[in-house]
Formats: structure tokens, sequence, C-alpha cells
């Protein structure tokens, strides 16, 4: 018995000798140092990464295709086959359950917004594909050139970790950067390459400034009302003549309404970034002394205050307007029936600087008032904004915005807070320095 606790214990010494030497601090590993100092210094992205990269590319270039596949769905038509439908049709083949599409959705994006954005695509307007009681159903709503002919990307991770990384995504010419996340064991992406293309072509439209923006017409910018933003001034000039002239307590309905209806202007732009808009507004009172013509000709103004010390409508604002504002536009009032008009400044006329004043001319009696809703509607245009009724698009703008104040020809059958003013007319008033590219098509209004 006492040989085999000798046995033992010679035994355990062995084995505690032997573990001690294997760790020994002392032991010579200048061989190992070297090899290891000699690849961190000679190490490049192109030749060292760590163990997993091939897979995670693969993974990568997988998530891109998916990404490609739903955008070309959602915002470039691809289940309509270039067809413009104008009601929703029954998808067929791979897609025809709508359960694929949101599988495919979850599997490759990791933010709830993205998905949710890309799901209800276009941003504006009816989806391009629905859900109806579990089947796809599509219809042409916006196709963005972009998603349509985007088919293929090259990829390549430019840094990655144990939960994320960066991928460089090459398409149609253009290079983005997209960040990549390990989500409960999956790798998903954080953003859709067409998100990142619509901001970057935002960013090129901020860099770029509002006034030089290609997308505005030529009507902005120009003229005593460029935009409607900064500090603002409303000229109020009630014209008495041979025949007419007014009362105060008709001066003060108008001046009451048209205060109305700049503190509504003033509240729709708080929404956009650009506008730090203020409005004041002065009366002013003028005595012509033949009559007014109840209907519009165009020199008319000018022509009033020809043989005056102002000369013209722009003399007129100059002798008035008080130094330290940004724009400034005057509303002319006449007492008759007649028909309203205003004369925006616009260079596609080629004597577009006698008209630098930015004017309008309001009829108002006992039996044809005038609701504030009016006033926003000339005021708007003065300063840029496009009428969107009677044109060839005019269906299409009522669909994405049908509460679009310039959308209305008639003055008008609804209170001024049921109006608003849409982000395509925001851009043109100067109150954003962007537009959205799904918007840019409606900037062009020489076919109305």
């Amino acid at each position: 018995m006492k040989k085999l606790l000798v046995l033992l214990l010679i035994t355990l010494l062995t084995l505690c000798s032997c573990e001690t030497g294997a760790g020994d601090p002392s032991g010579d590993t200048s061989e190992f140092s070297s090899a290891a100092d000699e690849v961190s210094e000679n190490s490049t992205e192109e030749d060292y990464f760590p163990v997993g990269k091939e897979e995670l590319l693969a993974k990568a270039k997988e998530l891109v295709e998916n990404d490609i596949t739903l955008m070309g769905i959602f915002a470039g038509g691809a289940l309509s086959n270039g067809e413009n439908s104008k009601k929703y049709t029954a998808a067929e083949g791979k897609y025809a359950s709508y359960q694929t599409l949101l599988t495919l959705v979850s599997a490759t994006y990791s933010d709830e917004d993205v998905k949710q954005r890309m799901l209800s695509y276009p941003d504006y307007g009816e989806d391009a594909v629905i859900n109806n009681d579990g089947e796809t159903e599509y219809k042409y709503t916006y196709i963005n050139d972009f998603a349509a002919t985007a088919k293929s990307a090259d990829v390549a991770l430019t840094s990655f970790d144990d939960t994320s990384a960066t991928v460089s995504v090459k398409i149609s010419g253009k290079t983005f950067l997209l960040e990549m996340s390990l989500v409960n064991g999956r790798w998903k992406l954080e953003n859709s390459v067409y998100f990142a293309y619509l901001q970057s072509e935002i960013d090129v439209q901020k860099a770029s400034g509002w006034s030089g923006s290609i997308y505005l017409g030529t009507r902005q910018n120009v003229g005593s009302a460029p935009k409607l933003t900064g500090k603002f001034l409303v000229l109020n000039v009630f014209l008495n003549d041979s025949f007419t002239s007014w009362e105060d307590s008709d001066r003060k309905t108008v001046e009451h309404n048209i205060d109305r209806a700049c503190e509504w202007l003033v509240t729709k732009s708080r929404g956009y970034s650009n506008a730090n808009l203020a409005i004041d507004t002065q009366s002013l009172f003028y005595v012509h002394s033949d009559s007014v013509p109840a209907s519009y000709e165009m020199a008319f103004l000018d022509i009033m205050f020809q043989n005056t010390v102002y000369v013209d409508v722009n003399g007129y604002i100059e002798k008035n307007t008080p130094s330290g504002y940004d724009g400034v536009c005057v509303l002319f009032h006449v007492w008759k029936n007649g028909t309203d008009y205003c004369i925006p400044c616009d260079k596609e006329n080629t004597d577009y600087l006698t008209y630098y004043g930015e004017r309008a001319m309001f009829y108002y009696s006992k039996n044809a008032g005038h609701e504030p809703s009016s006033y926003v509607y000339m005021l708007l245009q003065l300063c840029g904004a496009e009428k969107l009724y009677g044109r060839k698009d005019t269906e299409q703008i009522e669909k994405l915005f049908p509460d679009e104040i310039m959308l209305n020809k008639k003055f008008f059958s609804l209170p001024l807070q049921d109006y608003s003013v849409s982000p395509l007319n925001a851009f043109l008033l100067g109150w954003t320095d962007y537009i959205d590219t799904q918007l840019i098509q409606f900037t062009d209004t020489q076919g109305e």
C-alpha cells in the first residue's frame, strides 16, 4: 500500500514539473515573435483579413443581390413588365405570394424603417405593390430609372469585425457604402442601395443650393418676390377710381382675411427647414383719376403710374418698401366686380424686367368678397409656386397630394385649414433646397 502511494506521489510531481516548464516565461519565443511582427508590419487590406472574409463577402453579395431584386420590384416596376397598368393586377410566378416578398425583405434588411419604406414605396401616392389577402398585386405608380436598370453590382468588403461590416457596392456606374450587421446570428444590410442612391441625389442638390437647381422654373429666384422665405412684405394697395371707392368696414375685412392668409403660410412653412418665414403687411391707398378696368390688362397697372413720380409698379414698390426685406409683392384691391389675376415675374418673357415688381389685382364687392384661401393662392403664385390644375399630369398630382391648395381652380370650397402646400410647391417656393426624385417629373410646366 505504501509503495502505491509513493508511486502516485512521484507521478503527480512529474506532471506538475511538465506544466511549469510549458508556461515558463523565460522560454525562448523569439522565433515566433519575429514571425508575428513580420506579418503585422507587411500586412495590407488586400492580403490580410481575419478568418471568415470569403464567407462574409459571399454573404454580402447575396444580400446585395436580394436588395437589387427588391428595389426592382418595388421601385423599378419589375412585376409590371413595363406596362403602365392603371389598376392593380395579380402577380404571377415566384412572387405571386406576398409572403415570399415579406420573407425576402426580412432576410435582407435589419432596419425596420428600411423594410417598411421598401414595402410601401413610392414615398408619395399609392403603393406600387400591395398585399391583397395574401396575394401580390402591382400597378404602375412611379418607376425610377435607377431601380429599373440596376441588374448587377460589384461588391467588396472595406472593413469588418465579428458583428459588423462595411460593404462597397458599385452599381450603374455609382459606388455606395452600406453597413452590414449581425442580427440574431444572421447578417443583414442596414440600408438599401436604392435609398442610398436617393440620398446621394439629395446631397448633390443640397450642395448646389436652391438657387442653382436645374429644376426651378422661369419664375423662381427673380422679381421682387424671388421666393417665400426670410422676412417678407405684402403691400396692400386699396384703389379708388373715378367710379368706386372703399369703405372702412370693407377694407378691414380684406385686411383681416389677408392677415389670416399670411398666418397660414407662416404656419405651413414651419414644416420645412429652409423657410424661416416672417410676413409683414402694410396698407396703402391710391386714387386713380380714370376707371380701373374690370378684367385682365397686363400693362394697366404700369400705365396707371406712368405719369407719376413712381413711373411704374417697380418704382411704386421701391418707394414704399422699407429696407431689410428679402421679398415683397403688392396686392391691388379695387371695389368693383371683376376677374382677379396676378402677374409674377417670369424670365421666359423678353420684357420680364418690366414686371420685376410682382403684383396681383383683386376685385371686391358686397356680392364677391374673398376668403383667405384666394389670397394664399395668389401669393403663392407670385412667389414661384405652380398652379397644378388643367395640366396633363393633374390627375396624377391629385392622387399624390389631394389637399394641395394649388390644385383648386375655384376659390374655394373647403376651409383654409383643410389645404396644404405639397413638397413639390414647397421646393419651388424655396422652403426646401431639394426636390424628391419622384417629383422632378412635375417641375416642367411648359406643357400646361
